[in-house]
């Protein structure tokens, strides 16, 4: 039996929705609402000490890092493989599924914080919550960069180096889609399903703008979009008190990070 602990606009939940939908493999979902608290709360705690979704338990035994419970999947359930076959593939097939884990994660937080996030929690806490809160979480500089967000915004000076790092990255997947439809060549991976929540969330927040002149980066998101497992493991899931659709809302941040880029 697998159980996986998550949220619905998590992108580090998405990419092992995404899998689990690919492989086509049963499981259950159990939210964590992120807003009130709950991964900080000790029953959590005891299932991922760092207090962070998604948490994948198989048979009673938690997996954490989503990046690790992709490999654990892939494992426990080679079938259909999402894995190349090709040695120099699945190299670069890795290569990809790093990413996220060598910086743009923590890049991405604090693009969507400046963006959305801070925002939102200002107007879900008092002062005297918000301080609760970031007391709370076991990652101390996690804690600070979220603090010097909510103070200071897109001025926070890491926030520039979040969104240039984000372009490194498009300007890397552009070059690579030069060689194949997907990022390790021939064959959807699981380097494709570590990327997509990101490239998602940047399209959510209204920074397509980012790819523009990257047409190949365009063309493997309407890809990624025509898969069903995006409609089912990213659509299907709407947001709660975290909402990162800031294009439906009207919102426009697209200048700010515009002119970050030009700065």
């Amino acid at each position: 039996m697998l159980t996986l602990y998550h949220h619905n606009i998590s992108v580090c939940a998405q990419k092992v929705r995404i899998q689990l939908v690919e492989k086509d493999i049963p499981y259950e979902l159990r939210h964590v609402d992120l807003m009130a608290r709950e991964h900080l709360k000790p029953e959590f705690l005891k299932l991922n000490p760092k207090g962070l979704v998604p948490v994948l338990v198989h048979d009673g035994a938690p997996v954490v890092e989503s990046t690790v419970i992709m490999e654990y999947i892939e494992d426990v359930f080679p079938q259909p493989p999402l894995r190349p076959k090709a040695p120099l593939d699945r190299a670069h097939m890795r290569q990809w599924a790093k990413v996220p884990d060598d910086g743009i994660h923590v890049a991405c937080a604090s693009v969507t914080y400046a963006s959305a996030f801070a925002d939102q929690l200002k107007k879900n806490h008092t002062r005297e919550e918000m301080e609760e809160r970031l007391a709370k979480i076991p990652d101390r500089a996690r804690a600070e960069r979220q603090r010097q967000i909510l103070e200071r915004g897109f001025e926070a000076p890491f926030v520039r180096d979040a969104v240039l790092l984000h372009d490194r990255m498009l300007a890397d997947m552009e070059k690579a889609l030069a060689q194949g439809p997907w990022l390790a060549g021939r064959e959807f991976s699981l380097g494709d399903i570590a990327i997509i929540p990101y490239v998602t969330r940047l399209d959510r927040l209204g920074l397509d703008g980012m790819w523009a002149a990257r047409p190949r980066v365009g063309e493997w998101f309407a890809r990624v979009q025509a898969r069903p497992s995006f409609d089912k493991a990213i659509t299907a899931f709407r947001p709660d008190s975290y909402d990162d659709e800031l294009r439906k809302r009207g919102i426009d941040v697209w200048p700010q990070v515009k002119a970050l880029l030009a700065a």
